[in-house]
């Protein structure tokens, strides 16, 4: 275009310098030679043409592409972070960190939840529908910005992997609670959770997930309790308790021992443990009564009336008078939205036990 533009200006430039040229040679006076006219004259004229055009054409490009560049959005002047990706290659976000997309932009979410708000249209492309405003996106699921529309994701868990494609703007939402990709804040365990990591009671299975839905294991329970102790190390060196299912070369083996002698524990036998057996609501309600009266010298004497829960039968002889006290002191809930029900027997998740670890502390504290 430029090229173009010059060629056009030079050729205006050496028409006005042929047609003076030829006034100097046919008026009267006669004092242009023709000879230098071709050699001297026009040769000097298109030289200045094209170097007059040139700077002009710059001048104009340089003003259109600064023009351009600022209604796209990409004048980093203004303070306001904008990008380009050409392709939906994944990228972490942080909690709180939102996401501008305009028309014709896409992105791709692999893991996180992620908010999208809009006043036109966004196309779910995996699923073939439009995404309504105020919708979570699904994980894997490519989406697309429709005409007239500008898009804004917003970052709800506490990281997400997402790849973006096209232009789009991006502000950062400050400091994530947790790096979770599993852990939103819509989540009724976001709060117990973001307590138990910030307390490091228990971190998740990897960096980026948590698994609030996964189950906990009784060897894991005795090392969240030392913590919460406050790791005393004396007493983990100096206990002298053995299982027959419990190896001393085992992660786990100190804090079992040292639960067992502080009272907390019996095992599951005389002489086992059950390192590994899930543990249940009911004796997450007991390891913690335990914990309270006999480590930590509360007052476990709350009590509640379970005659309204509507599978009491289900718990354990031996658990009731803790799970009486749980549900007394507010550490447990029911485990069911519409009715009371205590889920005795149920594997204790992940996000259960952060909730009752969580409240055991606001209570007892």
């Amino acid at each position: 275009m430029k090229k173009r533009m010059i060629r056009l200006l030079c050729a205006a430039g050496v028409l006005a310098a042929m047609a003076c040229g030829a006034w100097a040679v046919t008026s009267p006076d006669g004092l242009v030679s023709l000879s230098y006219l071709n050699n001297t004259f026009l040769p000097s004229a298109v030289e200045k043409g094209t170097t007059a055009a040139y700077h002009k054409l710059q001048q104009t490009y340089d003003s259109a592409k600064a023009t351009l560049d600022a209604l796209a959005g990409k004048n980093t002047s203004g303070g306001s972070k904008q990008e380009e990706s050409t392709v939906l290659a994944p990228k972490s976000w942080g909690e709180g960190d939102t996401v501008t997309l305009p028309t014709g932009s896409g992105a791709l979410l692999l893991e996180g939840t992620v908010r999208v708000t809009h006043a036109g249209a966004v196309v779910d492309i995996t699923a073939g529908g439009e995404v309504a405003s105020g919708q979570t996106l699904k994980e894997n699921h490519r989406y697309l910005v429709g005409e007239d529309t500008s898009a804004q994701l917003v970052v709800l868990s506490g990281g997400a992997s997402m790849g973006v494609q096209g232009s789009y703007a991006s502000a950062k939402g400050g400091t994530a609670a947790t790096p979770f990709y599993d852990v939103s804040s819509a989540d009724w365990y976001y709060e117990p959770v973001r307590y138990v990591y910030e307390k490091a009671l228990f971190s998740g299975m990897d960096d980026r997930h948590f698994a609030p839905n996964g189950v906990m294991n009784r060897a894991m329970l005795m090392t969240v309790l030392y913590r919460m102790g406050g790791s005393p190390s004396g007493q983990l060196q100096s206990a002298d308790v053995s299982f027959q299912d419990v190896a001393d070369a085992a992660w786990y083996a100190p804090y079992v021992k040292w639960a067992a002698a502080q009272k907390i524990t019996a095992g599951t036998s005389p002489d086992t443990f059950a390192p590994e057996q899930q543990v249940t609501r009911q004796q997450v309600a007991v390891l913690l009564y335990s914990f309270a009266g006999n480590y930590l010298g509360k007052q476990t004497d709350q009590r509640a009336d379970l005659s309204g829960y509507s599978d009491l039968s289900q718990a354990s002889d031996w658990a009731r008078e803790a799970l009486s006290w749980a549900v007394g002191t507010g550490i447990m809930g029911s485990s069911s939205g519409d009715r009371l029900t205590l889920s005795p027997q149920k594997s204790a998740s992940r996000a259960e036990v952060a909730a009752m670890l969580r409240a055991f502390s606001e209570k007892l504290a």
